[in-house]
């Protein structure tokens, strides 16, 4: 069988080697750090080059390491310079190797924001209104709130963007109220312009995301659909998914992703997030990760596994093109240690309507079937690897969080 190469092995890749390595396949944890899925049991790790600062060796190593196997790896990124790396030289790769990626004019497409949000008010894909560096004159009051976003949040490179990427996290999502506000930002930021994009505020939080995920075929015909909602996320505002659960969501949002796989004939796995405004009820499309993401390991227990639909399209096993089942129960994904954490201790200083007792976390994370991000697949060295994780960052971190709230404290008490 192929083996499956997978590249930056956090949650999300460890997800799809648990998947896959269930199934019998070779997996190769391939990552340039020793993330938490290099611990699996189902997969071997190799150090690679990181393709954020070293794209062209990680491309040859990555070259080298395919033309050595017995047959073809099929290549799996799970973040998005990953995934930008391998479409830049998917032609090169095929030489040796399967990429579940999409060719580079369609990902350029996606990971560029500013092309992607013209192209959505183009063709009506409900991105919502959008404005670059050039057009921010045609901004009126009437446009407010609006939101502040990078282009791209990560990409390969040949050269060191970590200052760039720094800059880029910081800004992930800042929300401008009025004109002035939208005037310091552009003072304050000035050098990073280029960068960023403004765009209509969709109103709601984390908990407000929907997401369907799917996988296409070469000739981007979708073979498997997943939905699904996140009921947290940290931070609460725009935070990466905590706790997440299988949803359904309108026909209207299905019949919009099928037809922007039709347009930009994609391939590969993707996630499109949709954010349902929380005054209005209607769905806008905030972006498309050209690759798996965070929670994919809930697809699995919904019956429809887009990491094993994928390698087994892309490695010529046959199988049968899939969607959530209906009437299974609720199906819920967490990261276990996190959000006991943010429930019980961090959510009290961020956001206090997520605060919760033990008990109220205990009741809320239930469901008919659980996905324990760190209790998974019988692959226990992942929660020793994990709860160690979380006890140095406690260690880290909780005496400079408690030493900034006593002085915030001290700070009040002297005014």
């Amino acid at each position: 069988m192929h083996k499956a190469i997978v590249f930056n092995c956090q949650y999300n890749g460890l997800s799809i080697i648990q998947e896959l390595g269930q199934h019998g396949i070779k997996c190769v944890a391939m990552d340039s750090q020793r993330s938490i899925g290099t611990y699996s049991k189902y997969a071997k790790y190799i150090k690679c080059p990181d393709p954020l600062c070293s794209e062209e060796i990680f491309i040859r190593f990555l070259y080298d390491y395919c033309s050595k196997q017995s047959d073809k790896p099929v290549l799996f990124p799970t973040n998005d310079h990953w995934a930008v790396a391998l479409a830049k030289h998917k032609e090169t790769l095929n030489e040796v190797s399967i990429p579940c990626v999409a060719d580079w004019e369609t990902i350029d497409i996606l990971i560029n924001k500013n092309k992607f949000y013209k192209t959505g008010q183009e063709r009506g894909y409900l991105t919502p209104q959008t404005w670059n560096k050039e057009s921010l004159k045609e901004i009126s009051d009437s446009n407010f709130p609006l939101v502040a976003k990078p282009v791209f949040r990560r990409i390969s490179s040949n050269t060191r963007i970590n200052k760039l990427i720094s800059n880029m996290d910081r800004l992930r999502l800042t929300v401008l109220h009025t004109k002035d506000e939208l005037n310091a930002f552009l003072n304050r930021e000035y050098n990073l312009l280029e960068y960023l994009v403004f765009q209509e505020y969709v109103r709601g939080i984390s908990d407000s995301m929907y997401t369907v995920g799917i996988y296409a075929s070469r000739n981007a015909e979708i073979l498997g659909v997943f939905t699904g909602h996140k009921i947290r996320g940290y931070p609460a505002d725009s935070g990466d998914c905590i706790v997440g659960e299988q949803a359904s969501v309108p026909d209207y949002v299905i019949e919009n992703t099928k037809r922007i796989v039709k347009d930009l004939h994609y391939s590969g796995i993707a996630e499109f997030e949709y954010k349902r405004d929380e005054m209005t009820g209607q769905y806008k499309l905030i972006e498309v990760n050209p690759r798996s993401w965070s929670w994919i390991g809930i697809t699995p227990a919904c019956g429809v596994s887009l990491p094993f639909i994928a390698y087994s399209d892309l490695s010529g096993i046959p199988f049968r093109s899939l969607e959530v089942r209906k009437g299974m129960g609720t199906v819920k994904y967490v990261k276990l240690l996190d959000d006991f954490y943010n429930s019980l201790f961090q959510y009290k200083h961020d956001y206090p309507k997520w605060s919760k007792t033990f008990a109220e976390w205990i009741n809320d994370i239930k469901a008919d079937t659980i996905i324990y991000a760190e209790f998974n697949a019988g692959d226990w060295a992942i929660p020793l690897i994990a709860f160690t994780k979380e006890i140095f960052y406690l260690l880290r971190n909780i005496p400079s969080s408690y030493l900034n709230r006593r002085n915030r404290c001290t700070s009040k008490y002297h005014h």
